[in-house]
């Protein structure tokens, strides 16, 4: 589905915020804007489960999302996430089953990404590929923590 032309400039905003596309030039964001889904969630809706393939990379733009892993002593909240914020990078990166369940806090909105798209633009990007790979590996030692 194409999209509007406000909604790739609010994608690109977005990208341009995100940590690991700041390496980016303004070509390869437009570039990557086109490549989004757009996707509505509703509260309690679950996005992701944890250990199914990961497919997609989640760009949160309205409402919010609850993070969690199951565990042998049941279910562990890790973060919550909005606006601005995204997920699903780690199984895409690494190749692995997703490490957590995502779940609609309330009603919202994100953009999403193929993981062809994300593996051609964004992991062929020597720089952007460290960031991202760095993010991941920040996220996965603060959920060990947990």
């Amino acid at each position: 589905m194409k999209l509007p032309i406000e909604t790739l400039q609010q994608i690109q905003q977005m990208l341009n915020a995100v940590p690991f596309m700041k390496s980016l030039n303004q070509k390869e964001v437009e570039e990557l804007a086109y490549q989004f889904n757009q996707r509505h969630f509703m509260k309690g809706e679950t996005i992701i489960h944890q250990g199914e393939p990961g497919k997609l990379f989640h760009l949160i733009t309205k409402g919010r999302v609850d993070v969690f892993r199951k565990s042998l002593f049941g279910r562990k909240k890790l973060a919550e996430l909005g606006p601005g914020n995204f997920f699903g990078e780690m199984a895409l990166i690494e190749n692995v089953p997703r490490t957590a369940t995502v779940v609609g806090s309330e009603d919202g909105e994100m953009y999403t990404l193929s993981r062809d798209v994300f593996e051609r633009i964004l992991l062929t990007n020597p720089s952007v590929s460290e960031t991202i790979k760095q993010e991941a590996n920040r996220r996965k030692e603060s959920n060990k923590a947990l």
